[in-house]
């Protein structure tokens, strides 16, 4: 691993590594979007649209990029973004990830359809624990899984809400991927051309227990991920009034995750949410929207002052960040960044990937000449991004 690591000098670098390593279909479950994929690629476009304006002859011996995070201290304006493939990149990747981010001192988001258990991940991630929530047909489903992330001590409830309707991932189809995981021909073979993959990683839950269970599901809707729903994402009939029992019985912090309209901002700030998080799902939804970084100004202005508001979707690089702070954002969310890391080495993976984007963010505030979080603003930008 640590020679693998040691080639790293950039998240690029770190995928190309998980690429090599992981069968295709369920790399490119990871790394792809969705329909003809405009939206990946106008999230990176966006983003490099983006200029930054370089400041000369400011004192930047010291820079800080420690912040504060939905009333948390933290050493970086960073969270781990809900990723629901962490355990296929590496064997128990989702315990790997939570660790990883608790050595780097940043919350950890567990997503709805892992396979750790809500405990196991509460302990772990101990630089704080939050978990996202698909809201399903049966909401009393729903609430028991927000019953045990309340009794684990989740700090925050991550609730996805731009997902009426599954994704329409082509790709997998023709990778022989689906949910349930189903023996297929084609991604057996795919499977079995990856062994510095299958043994360490498949092979170890075969000789330990077996398939990965989605082990946070209430036992008739879950399963192994072979046998187990087909049903991830959201119930096409959830509303506001869903948003509002959740802030009704939920005593942590509840932020939204999808929003990039204004006016879902300013509903979100009125129901009592703490935050949204400004993102398209990376890509992976709907095709035809708009790239996150084009929204995130509009719901920043737009959002009172009471709702914190986190950027997601197309984080590769320390300018990023700082992109998206000097539009607004209070903070961002990755996750294909450090899954890249994961499946490239593990927890080291992982970590390094954090490392990596901390180092470029302290180097991008130099070169903009701003030493703390607080300086980060319009003044950043070549242009005022309005």
């Amino acid at each position: 691993m640590s020679h693998r690591l040691a080639r790293a000098r950039n998240i690029a670098d770190l995928r190309e590594i998980a690429r090599r390593r992981v069968a295709r279909a369920f790399f490119e479950f990871m790394d792809r979007g969705t329909e003809d994929e405009t939206q990946l690629r106008r999230n990176r476009a966006a983003l490099d649209a983006v200029t930054l304006k370089p400041t000369v002859l400011t004192d930047v011996r010291e820079i800080n990029t420690a912040t504060d995070l939905l009333g948390r201290a933290v050493p970086l304006p960073l969270a781990v973004a809900p990723t629901g493939v962490a355990n296929m990149m590496h064997y128990q990747g989702e315990l790997a990830l939570a660790r990883a981010a608790a050595r780097a001192g940043i919350p950890f988001t567990l997503a709805t359809s892992s396979t750790t258990a809500i405990e196991d991940i509460a302990a772990a991630a101990t630089s704080g624990f939050w978990l996202q929530l698909y809201v399903w047909e049966d909401r009393e489903a729903t609430w028991s899984v927000v019953e045990r992330a309340r009794d684990a001590g989740a700090e925050a409830l991550v609730v996805t809400v731009d997902t009426p309707v599954m994704a329409n991932r082509e790709y997998n189809d023709r990778n022989g991927f689906s949910f349930p995981v189903r023996p297929d021909p084609v991604l057996i073979a795919d499977m079995l051309a990856h062994p510095r993959w299958l043994c360490p990683v498949m092979g170890r839950y075969w000789l330990t227990g077996g398939t990965p269970r989605f082990v946070n599901y209430p036992q008739r809707i879950g399963g192994k991920v072979t046998k187990g729903t087909s049903r991830m994402a959201n119930s096409a009939s959830v509303t506001w009034d869903d948003i509002a029992r959740f802030r009704d019985r939920w005593d942590g912090r509840l932020i939204l995750k999808g929003v990039l309209t204004p006016e879902t901002a300013v509903k979100a700030g009125a129901i009592g949410a703490d935050a949204v998080v400004v993102s398209n799902h990376g890509g992976r939804m709907f095709d035809p929207g708009p790239a996150a970084i084009e929204a995130l100004g509009p719901v920043v202005r737009a959002a009172p002052d009471s709702l914190s508001v986190l950027f997601d979707s197309g984080i590769r690089r320390g300018a990023d960040i700082l992109r998206a702070l000097a539009l607004g954002a209070d903070g961002v969310l990755v996750g294909r960044a450090t899954l890249y890391g994961l499946a490239a080495a593990g927890e080291e993976g992982a970590l390094k990937a954090l490392d990596i984007l901390a180092e470029e963010l302290r180097r991008c505030m130099a070169l903009c000449g701003v030493r703390t979080i607080d300086e980060i603003g319009l003044d950043c930008l070549w242009k005022d991004g309005s």
